[in-house]
């Protein structure tokens, strides 16, 4: 009898397992996905569970085409419906309404969907792009001096000695027929982690002579995000609370240790030696002794003459956060451009030698030893407009995200309105906008020529979304820019880049990264100039 009545009461048990279980699938994944139904909006049905990331997440597809193929699905309407794992999230494909959001009402939109814990994940969490509300708003003031065209200057001619002494190192490692096939994203990561190691920690690297310092290693590591830190970023990116409650680190204890005690070393030497160096660590110094001017319009008074005001309190970690991502995005952001960049000069010779001849045009106005000055770079016309071009055809960042602050309404074309609430997500395809005929026809070409002064078809500078619109935009991106047009202008004194065995042309784009990039790699032909054209170097 005993025995009849603990198998009924475990019977109890496994039913009452049962329907808790189909209660819960009910609420997180069935009722969740009527969304969208209920409120009217338009949406393709998704994989429970995985929802409209299932072709992502199982390695078929690139979050770009999926969300490009939903773009062009959608045309008839401003906005549409997509579910990010079991999260729903609102595409706003509407130019107008896109410039509306980032610039207009943007108090509504103030904050990204990743929340992290500052005090646990110091590295990521107190840096200014995980920052939220006021004290975002404060810490953008005190960073945006360091991004100025004066700053710019002052930097400048750190990254020119650098460049001139990497293509010494490189010209050293061709082969005998003066030719050498190099996989551009690791190339250009070199060059990222060595400019920004001395533009933001004050610290010279070669990367190319010392391949495995400490700072190209975890760099390589903090950016890798096809293995278990791109599956780590990807759960803080969609389900940021629920990563928060498990107290879970998107970096490691030791990343966090090394980078501390780079910025923290850094700054002791300084102030015992009384070094002033033009660079973010010297910004962020004034800041925390509270020697920032401010004018009567709360800007940073670069005068002097302001008066001081007290924004926030500073820690180590605050410091060590924003010289990190600073790093961060010099790593990873400017490689994947260059990358890209580099393949298109490559397949559009064209291009290529329009280009090398407004150099060799720079290089004789300026004399050929003399140094390249930051002006200079600014008024080649024709090199930024291979920039835009290639950040228009590969922008690095697939798409902007935003929360929803305060309430909100969308309205579609046909008037329908939709009330978004506090903590509703919402997504930009930022790539799928940049490729979309209507705005930039014959999207697939690389014509630089688009982006022309005189152009037949003016472009809407709000169009170019590879570094974010409004107020929240990225804060590096005049350095980012910066950079890359100055290693190009020094790579195309020096070389020829053209197709070789391993350059895969057209480009497909590898399923298992978060980031854009080439599946087979960016394998690119250097060739060496004759000796004459890149003299002075």
């Amino acid at each position: 009898m005993l025995g009849t009545l603990v198998g009924s009461l475990l019977t109890v048990e496994g039913a009452l397992l049962v329907a808790l279980v189909a209660l819960l699938y009910y609420y997180a994944v069935v009722r969740n996905m009527r969304f969208f139904v209920e409120r009217g909006v338009p949406y393709l049905p998704p994989v429970p569970l995985l929802g409209n990331s299932a072709d992502f997440i199982t390695r078929k597809r690139h979050i770009t085409d999926v969300l490009s193929d939903m773009y062009a699905r959608f045309g008839q309407h401003r906005f549409f419906g997509y579910f990010d794992f079991l999260s729903p999230i609102f595409v706003v494909r509407d130019m107008e309404l896109v410039k509306q959001i980032c610039i207009k009402d943007f108090d509504h939109f103030i904050n990204h969907r990743i929340d992290l814990d500052e005090n646990h994940d110091p590295l990521f969490g107190r840096a200014l792009f995980a920052m939220r509300d006021t004290r975002w708003r404060n810490m953008r003031t005190v960073l945006s001096p360091a991004f100025t065209g004066s700053k710019m200057r002052l930097m400048f001619g750190l990254i020119t000695t650098y460049c001139e002494g990497a293509m010494r190192t490189i010209r050293s490692e061709m082969g005998a027929d003066g030719t050498a096939e190099l996989e551009m994203k690791e190339l250009f990561r070199r060059f990222g982690n060595d400019i920004v190691a001395t533009c933001a920690f004050g610290i010279e690297i070669n990367s190319f002579k010392d391949r495995t310092n400490a700072f190209f290693t975890l760099g390589k590591e903090l950016t890798n995000l096809e293995g278990v830190q791109g599956i780590k970023f990807l759960a803080f990116s969609s389900f940021p609370r629920v990563m928060k409650a498990l107290r879970l680190r998107l970096f490691s204890s030791r990343m966090t240790t090394f980078f501390r005690s780079v910025v923290m070393d850094t700054i002791a030497q300084r102030e015992q030696r009384g070094i002033v160096r033009h660079d973010m660590i010297n910004l962020l110094m004034q800041a925390r002794k509270q020697e920032l001017r401010f004018d009567e319009n709360d800007n940073i008074d670069t005068s002097g003459e302001g008066s001081p005001k007290r924004l926030m309190d500073w820690t180590d970690d605050d410091l060590t956060a924003q010289c990190t991502v600073f790093f961060f995005g010099g790593y990873d952001t400017v490689s994947t451009l260059s990358a890209f960049m580099a393949h298109e000069l490559a397949v559009n010779p064209d291009v290529q030698e329009r280009l090398r001849k407004e150099i060799d045009t720079v290089r004789t106005s300026i004399g050929g030893s003399d140094k390249l000055t930051y002006e200079t770079l600014q008024s080649m016309r024709y090199l930024d407009m291979v920039a835009y071009e290639t950040l228009r055809k590969w922008t690095p960042a697939p798409f902007l995200d935003r929360t929803c602050s305060k309430p909100y309404v969308l309205e579609d074309y046909d008037g329908h309105k939709v009330q978004l609430q506090k903590g509703d997500g919402l997504w930009i395809p930022a790539a799928a906008i940049m490729r979309d005929p209507q705005l930039f026809p014959d999207p697939d070409r690389f014509w630089p020529e688009r982006f022309a002064p005189d152009s037949e078809v003016p472009i809407d500078s709000a169009t170019m979304l590879s570094f974010g619109l409004g107020p929240r935009n990225c804060i590096g991106s005049r350095f980012a820019l910066m950079e890359t047009k100055a290693v190009f202008f020094y790579l195309l004194t020096h070389f020829f880049l053209e197709k070789g065995p391993r350059t895969q042309h057209p480009i497909k784009l590898k399923k298992t990264s978060l980031i854009l990039s080439a599946e087979k790699g960016s394998w690119i032909r250097f060739r060496l100039r004759d000796q004459s054209a890149a003299k002075g170097n």
